[in-house]
């Protein structure tokens, strides 16, 4: 019996369908079937099938867990992995009926799927260097769907395909800086009597080496990760490109930034848990969180008020990380699918505002309230849920950060004492300006969202505007429900979450 092994079925179908969807790009319906098709049927695979046992899939039999050998690496899937790209195909399942009906650029639906199978392949891959390259290739690709045909303005796109490729090579050094420990410690094994003396040194520069390597990873994944004062290409970006181009960055391409911060992690778990990288992580988190929510707050465009919307949420993600406690991975995770649930029902929202207003600018809105109902509460509701306003899939996972920030601050307070705590005295004020940071954080963002809604709702100018489309609005209106259900059952997706913390076994 020949089983045919996971890797190809997840590098193989999304290429093919690539093709397909490139010659009938003519036919957004067609190459939209295509494309949702083949990415829903790799998320479900990925969601359903085991590692250890082969299974049978139309007419074939699937071992989904048995390595491949392409090019002299093995390829193989690991239980993190597997859960980690249902996320990264199910999304776009997503996207791909959307964009059928409001046009995100006919090279969308093409490309994306080369860029999944990109980010299959750097999953899958044996080593961090040979993943990072992927990544990279990836992120170059998505410069075509980004500018969608238009040359007006290239600044976003150019700030995005910039701190990628000047995070590689960082990143590649820090990887290089890691692995001289276990090189050395090869050299004492093998190293005879007489040079025992030299043997003795080398796990000591080792270490030195190792620490070392802290300096270029945090500045490369702080580049990948959007962190301060590296984020100013994500407002720029949800300006210029197509929403839910924007969304597909902001959701499965920082998503899978963050999936190489954490690999990186797991490999080298001395660094993971050294209190400088967790201090330098919730200093970005805080500084993120802060500047985005603020900036938010004065925004006068609908796409740069989504981009730092969605920089302020990313900067309470890494203040999960940081200040989460004993469930910081699993509390960090699961608001990152949250995340992605408000930013992908904004943007859509925003897609159908644009397509029928013909702008995203504040003093042009006039009236769109009035006529697409539907897309301005759906992109309300989007706003408000990366606010992390209640009732919303973005304030339960917030709540939980700020109830864990706050069982960090309270044995500084002299009323209460918490045995066991991992608070440092002297350090209090990081702690207290970490609420701030993420009252800010939400503040901002709502006084923006309220901005918009006023300016959405005022008088109608003497234009024409068509109604709201019914299919891309019934679409809206899915999201917006499922962005309520996960504000108040917020434990949906906590068993596949789980699943991938525990397999990375980081904190």
């Amino acid at each position: 019996m020949n089983l045919i092994p996971g890797p190809m079925i997840l590098l193989i179908p999304p290429l093919l369908a690539a093709v397909v969807a490139y010659l009938v790009r003519r036919w957004a319906l067609l190459a939209a079937i295509i494309s949702a098709a083949t990415a829903g049927l790799l998320a479900v695979l990925c969601f359903r099938l085991p590692l250890d046992q082969s299974a049978f899939v139309l007419g074939q039999h699937v071992a989904f867990g048995r390595p491949v050998v392409v090019l002299g690496q093995t390829l193989v899937l690991d239980q993190a992995g597997k859960m980690w790209l249902a996320f990264v195909f199910g999304l776009p399942a997503v996207l791909y009926p959307f964009a059928w009906r409001i046009s995100q650029g006919r090279s969308f639906f093409s490309f994306s799927l080369v860029i999944l199978a990109l980010y299959a392949l750097a999953v899958m891959l044996p080593t961090f260097a040979l993943s990072l390259l992927a990544f990279a290739i990836a992120a170059t690709l998505m410069i075509f769907i980004l500018q969608a045909g238009q040359l007006l303005s290239v600044r976003g796109a150019q700030r995005y395909l910039l701190v990628t490729l000047l995070a590689v090579p960082l990143l590649l050094a820090a990887a290089w800086l890691v692995d001289q420990p276990a090189a050395l410690a090869e050299a004492g094994n093998a190293a005879n009597a007489a040079e025992a003396g030299a043997a003795a040194v080398a796990p000591a520069a080792g270490q030195e080496l190792a620490r070392r390597a802290l300096l270029p990873a945090a500045l490369g994944f702080g580049l990948l990760l959007a962190a301060f004062p590296f984020g100013t290409w994500m407002p720029a970006l949800a300006a210029e490109a197509p929403p839910l181009v924007s969304a597909f960055v902001f959701t499965v391409g920082q998503g899978m930034a963050l999936y190489l911060a954490i690999s990186f992690a797991a490999a080298h778990p001395d660094l993971a848990q050294d209190s400088t990288i967790m201090g330098v992580i919730q200093l970005a988190g805080l500084g993120m969180a802060a500047s985005g929510g603020l900036m938010a707050a004065v925004q006068r465009d609908l796409g740069r008020l989504m981009g730092y919307a969605a920089l302020a949420d990313l900067g309470v993600l890494l203040l999960a990380l940081a200040s989460g406690g004993s469930q910081r991975l699993e509390l960090a995770l699961l608001h990152g699918v949250n995340r992605s649930v408000s930013i992908t029902l904004m943007a859509a929202a925003l897609s159908i505002v644009r397509h029928r207003a013909a702008t995203s600018r504040f003093r042009g809105l006039g009236g769109v309230a009035r006529r697409l109902p539907v897309a301005t509460g759906g992109l309300i509701l989007g706003g408000l849920a990366l606010g992390g306003f209640p009732l919303t899939a973005g304030f339960p996972t917030r709540w939980a950060i700020s109830r864990a920030v706050w069982n960090w601050a309270l044995p500084f307070s002299a009323e209460a004492q918490v045995p066991g705590s991992a608070a440092v005295p002297g350090q209090e004020w990081v702690w207290i300006l970490t609420l701030v940071a993420l009252a800010a954080c939400t503040a901002g963002v709502v006084v923006g969202v309220v901005r918009a809604l006023n300016a959405m709702a005022a008088p109608e100018e003497h234009r024409e505007m068509a109604s709201q489309p019914a299919i891309a609005s019934l679409l809206v209106a899915l999201l917006a429900a499922l962005t309520i259900v996960l504000g108040l059952y917020p434990q949906l997706f906590l068993g596949p979450v789980s699943s991938v913390a525990q397999a990375f076994a980081l904190f």
